[in-house]
């Protein structure tokens, strides 16, 4: 329906969008014009672009990966991640043997996975923390044993639906992993695990998976008849036809780098590549060198923005913050920024492992 013809006067849409979450859900309470109004897939739309441009409205969500202590993750305002501002956020489908971990997240929907060591099932979560609401996808048994498993959860405007891919390597005679793939996409529309083509035996990084443009982006791992490995390119998974494709990493991205991990990122709406130097004799002095590409999908457009000297044992890298900040993991569990006018800035302590992801507020119903 056309929402501008079927509301009163007193209803006010282009304030209405611009309030927080919260006092939205409970004006739904006053009336079933205001319910209908604020549910309207119309509405939805138009308060999310109206609170990605708000950057009050962005956040960082951390969340451990074990809930043994009590089912609550921490939420931090984008521009303020200091224990001073945190604030606690109830997650409503833990489970006492918790095994969490955080896949991504879009337009508000994060994407929890947790996996039950017991009986080898894997139940993925869609969930808006904002609104309450969540909705469990139920994924096929494994044996985690013998499987090592990658995911990712992105959105395409083009089909206007959310996805969760998962990429499964059973062990090969040689106890490598890649001796069987098999990869299933499930739309939450649909709510329907479907198998999808792909012909390059290799594996995907799980150190980092980024949702951009529609697509999803890896690193890909080739591994030679040694069974040593090297990364190769960025493999995209084009969410709207499921359509795999590679692209290539900057031609000059190892140069002087002898050991390394690497992750990918979004700063501003460009994909980021991070090269973590760590230095093999352990003295500390590693180095991040990081390279963006300004034009999404033209390898050509790759360019190196900064190279980070890092005297510290970072164990992780947690991408940038709307703000434009970059958070890394130390090995003590201890949580830096960095940024080039300030430099690293030492936030919190954490009680153990955990996972970091970017939020906005919206009322998109998993």
């Amino acid at each position: 329906m056309r929402l501008e013809k079927n509301l009163p006067h007193e209803i006010d849409l282009e304030i209405l969008k611009r309030l927080p979450v919260k006092p939205l859900m409970r004006f739904k309470c006053i009336s079933k014009l205001w319910l209908c109004t604020i549910d309207d897939p119309d509405f939805v739309a138009m308060q999310l672009k109206q609170s990605t441009l708000n950057g009050t409205n962005w956040y960082v969500l951390l969340m451990d990966w074990n809930f043994s202590r009590h089912p609550m993750s921490s939420l931090y305002p984008d521009k303020s991640i200091t224990v001073a501002s945190q604030s606690e956020v109830e997650v409503p489908f833990i489970s006492p043997m918790g095994n969490y971990r955080v896949v991504g997240s879009c337009n508000g929907l994060t994407c929890v996975t947790y996996a039950n060591p017991e009986d080898g099932n894997l139940m993925i979560f869609m969930w808006n923390l904002f609104t309450r609401k969540y909705k469990a996808v139920q994924s096929s048994p494994l044996d985690f044993v013998d499987t090592h498993m990658v995911l990712g959860f992105g959105y395409s405007d083009k089909i206007n639906d959310y996805k969760v891919i998962r990429i499964t390597y059973f062990h090969d005679k040689y106890r490598g992993y890649l001796g069987r793939l098999e990869r299933e996409v499930d739309s939450l529309r649909t709510d329907l695990w479907r198998t999808v083509e792909f012909d390059i035996g290799c594996e995907f990084s799980d150190l980092s998976t980024v949702s951009l443009n529609g697509n999803l982006n890896w690193i890909l791992i080739n591994v030679d008849e040694g069974h040593c490995w090297c990364y190769g390119s960025i493999i995209t998974f084009e969410l709207a036809y499921e359509v795999f494709n590679k692209m290539a990493l900057p031609k000059s991205y190892l140069v002087g780098v002898t050991y390394h991990r690497a992750y990918l990122a979004v700063l501003n709406s460009s994909l980021v590549l991070l090269i973590h130097h760590v230095d093999p004799r352990g003295q500390l002095n590693d180095k991040c060198y990081i390279w963006i590409m300004t034009e999404y999908g033209v390898p050509e457009s790759w360019t190196k923005l900064h190279t980070l000297d890092l005297n510290e044992g970072v164990s992780r890298f947690h991408g940038f913050t709307r703000s434009s900040e970059l958070l890394m993991e130390m090995y003590q569990h201890e949580l830096i920024s960095w940024n080039p006018s300030v430099g690293l800035t030492r936030l919190l302590w954490t009680l153990g492992a955990f996972d970091l992801v970017t939020v906005v507020e919206s009322l998109v119903t998993p």
